[in-house]
This record gives C-alpha cells, structure tokens and sequence, in this order.
C-alpha cells in the first residue's frame, strides 16, 4: 500500500549507459527540464566510468548514480531504483520543450503508472508494432515515457521484474505462454515484457494504470514530423516531449 502520510518527493530520471552520446542527450534532457523550473529535481543513471570522465558536466543533476552495469537496457533498473516517491521517467534522447512539464504529476491522479499508448494510426514510424488481429496483440505501450508512484511497493517489483524478465527474455530463458504466437523479432524489444506484464502477469492485475490522455503531447516523435506552419500531426496541439531516437544514431555518431 502507499505511504500517504507526508507530501510525497518528485522527480525526473534518465539512463544513459553504452555511448557516451546517450550521456549528451541526457544532459539535453536535465538541461530542457531545468530551462522550464530551475528547482526541479532530475537523477542520473549511469555507469561508472562515465560518472568518472571529467569530459562530463554532470554537476546539473540532482543525484548521480551508477548502474550495476553496462546492458543497454539498465533504464528499468533505474526505473527501480528512483529515489523520488513520483518518478517521470523520460528516455535520453528526448526534450522537454513545453511548460506543462511542471505540472506532470497532477497526470498520476490516483493512479499507479501513466504511459504514452503506441497507437495503431502512428504505426508506420516504428519498428516493429503488430503480430495479429486482436485488440491487444501488438505493442500498446511505449517504454521510453512512464510516469509513477513508488509509493506502492508493486510498482517497485513491477519495475524490478520488467529489467529482470527482459534480460531473461533477451537469453530466451522467459517464454510465457502468451509468447508462443508472437514473432521471435518482437522479443529482441523491452516493450514485449512491458506488454506481458501489463495485460498478462496476475501479479500485477491490482496496479492501476493508464494512457494520457492528451497522448502523443507526452511522446513526440521525430518522424511524426513538424509542419512549416508550426502545427504537427497527429492531431497534436504543442508537444511537451520531443523524442528524438530516429534522429540518432546508435552507433558511435550521436545526433545528427
């Protein structure tokens, strides 16, 4: 159950391990949240040895916290291990370009977890999004936006098997049997375990969740794209957070 006895702690986090271009954007990130409330409080999740390169500014942060390792997808340890009651957590290639970003949490209203929904007229613009015809078999959240309240102790072991599950996933060692007419290629993606756990997994049938409702304000993309006229697609009205991952490279190049 949550602790609502005192006025609950909020904040930002980000991830970057891997590539040293992950720890530019996030501190694009830290930076474009702080340009909206100079007081807001954004922690860094990151490894070691980025933390010690003195090529880094990383004195904007709130916290600094190194990461167990190196995996590519260490942002649900992070997601875990929050040190905010109300988390947002934001992916690193993303920027905050709207004021409505002070004023997030009010989103939570009573409940858990909020998420960008990943719907089907945007599927074109990713990678991979259906396997089949019914109302849920395709990925309906997106893993690079979530909102939550770690007050309720689920919501921590949701994030800590979400991390868990997927690198198991990722070795094949986790095959639920909701998996069996899904595509091999969609279990290479963190957002298949976020899927399974969301609508399968009886542990979690008690969180409450759900989409924003003003959805793609929260979760902009790139390839959505941006009209000369300054209006944007989708039926989007002044986006509060560009996502900028077609935009860049995962190799060694950064943005472009």
């Amino acid at each position: 159950m949550k602790n609502l006895q005192k006025e609950p702690t909020k904040g930002f986090i980000v991830v970057a391990t891997k590539k040293s271009q992950f720890i530019v954007g996030a501190i694009n990130l830290c930076e474009s949240i702080l340009d909206q409330d100079v007081d807001t409080k954004v922690t860094l999740f990151t490894e070691q040895r980025f933390i010690d390169d003195p090529t880094h500014n990383l004195s904007m942060f709130d916290k600094v916290i190194a990461t167990p390792g190196g995996h590519e997808r260490e942002k649900m340890w992070g997601m875990a291990n929050s040190p905010y009651d109300l988390t947002f957590y934001i992916d690193a290639d993303c920027e905050v370009i709207h004021p409505d970003i002070t004023n997030s949490f009010d989103r939570l209203a009573g409940h858990d977890m909020v998420f960008v929904e990943l719907k089907r007229e945007t599927r074109g613009h990713f990678a991979e999004w259906s396997w089949g015809d019914g109302d849920i078999d395709h990925l309906t959240h997106c893993g690079g936006i979530c909102l939550y309240d770690t007050r309720n102790p689920l919501v921590v072991d949701f994030m800590n098997d979400w991390y868990y599950n997927y690198v198991r996933q990722e070795s094949k060692l986790f095959h639920p049997k909701e998996y069996d007419n899904i595509k091999d290629s969609f279990k290479r993606w963190d957002q298949l375990t976020l899927w399974w756990q969301l609508w399968h997994d009886p542990k979690y049938k008690s969180i409450k969740w759900k989409f924003f409702e003003d959805n793609y304000r929260w979760n902009y993309y790139t390839t959505f794209g941006f009209n000369t006229d300054g209006t944007h697609n989708y039926g989007v009205v002044d986006p509060v957070i560009v996502h900028y991952s077609s935009w860049m490279d995962k190799g060694q190049k950064g943005f472009f």
